[in-house]
């Protein structure tokens, strides 16, 4: 059985009003707020098969989602998609992987003029199993209430998630796992590096060298480096996301914009990187 990505998750904490504007300056179009039953917060940004996530907690919640309000802020979230999360978790205990039991919650979403509730039932893996962040797995019960069409399109013309980058001690031994967990097979990169590929969406694991010596000034903070870095015999923490999009002409004129004059960005052969400074300490590629 292999898998497909479903969406990536940056936790922003309880700066959610700040980490909103600044999405849409990169182009983005951005839902309404969402309010879970687990006691998070979120904006998304969809695209046709799967979308990136804003999560945080609301400094008022009397109902706080642990996970989020004591896990790091930048991108600490992969998921994978699952049509039967139960099946998915029997299939993973039985296979030895470290798992943990089906998670059910909701949040209400406008739909067609009416609120409607958009339900999820998540499989997470243990933490101790895969290092940097959060990795689970998300069944839709509700697809057509997350996926509606005026959400889809953007003026930065973004249509995929293309990839994910992550930094971890041991690549080789760390795409093992992720290859067992999935489903595919690995292919060794230069500077350290594993890769893993599912369909067009492409994982990348490596060094904290070789993480340094690509994106440089345009990395991760030196404060969130030096937190991952503390974990004994584990520094690790999810990077770069890569971003698909139509045109990287479309990408030039909302950075070009007045509401993204602070933004640091570059063009390179592949397309453009967004610091991570300038998006919430998740450094963005943009890739036609």
């Amino acid at each position: 059985m292999t898998f497909a990505v479903d969406h990536a998750v940056i936790n922003v904490l309880q700066q959610m009003d700040a980490a909103v504007p600044r999405f849409r300056a990169l182009g983005f179009t951005v839902t309404e707020r969402g309010h879970h039953s687990l006691g998070s917060i979120n904006h998304l940004m969809m695209f046709g098969r799967d979308y990136l996530e804003l999560v945080g907690i609301e400094a008022a919640a009397t109902t706080v989602r642990r996970e989020i309000a004591e896990g790091p802020a930048g991108l600490n979230g992969l998921v994978f998609r699952t049509s039967d999360a139960q099946r998915l978790y029997d299939r993973l205990e039985s296979a030895g992987i470290p798992v943990q039991p089906p998670v059910d919650f909701d949040r209400p979403v406008l739909f067609e003029g009416t609120t409607q509730r958009a339900a999820f039932t998540t499989v997470r893996i243990a933490p101790q199993y895969l290092a940097g962040g959060r990795v689970y797995f998300c069944e839709h019960k509700t697809p057509r209430l997350v996926w509606q069409p005026h959400w889809q399109r953007h003026a930065n013309a973004a249509v995929a998630l293309a990839g994910f980058e992550i930094v971890v001690p041991a690549p080789a031994a760390e795409a093992r796992r992720y290859a067992q967990l999935l489903g595919c097979d690995t292919q060794p990169e230069h500077d350290d590096a594993m890769a893993l590929t599912l369909g067009g969406f492409r994982i990348v694991l490596r060094t904290l060298q070789s993480y340094r010596a690509r994106y440089g000034a345009f990395g991760c903070s030196a404060s969130r480096i030096a937190v991952h870095a503390a974990a004994p015999g584990r520094p690790a923490f999810m990077g770069t996301l890569s971003i698909r999009t139509a045109s990287i002409p479309a990408v030039l004129d909302c950075l070009a914009q007045p509401a993204a004059a602070d933004v640091r960005w570059s063009r390179n052969d592949d397309g453009i990187t967004v610091s991570a400074a300038s998006a919430c300490d998740c450094t963005i590629e943009f890739v036609q």
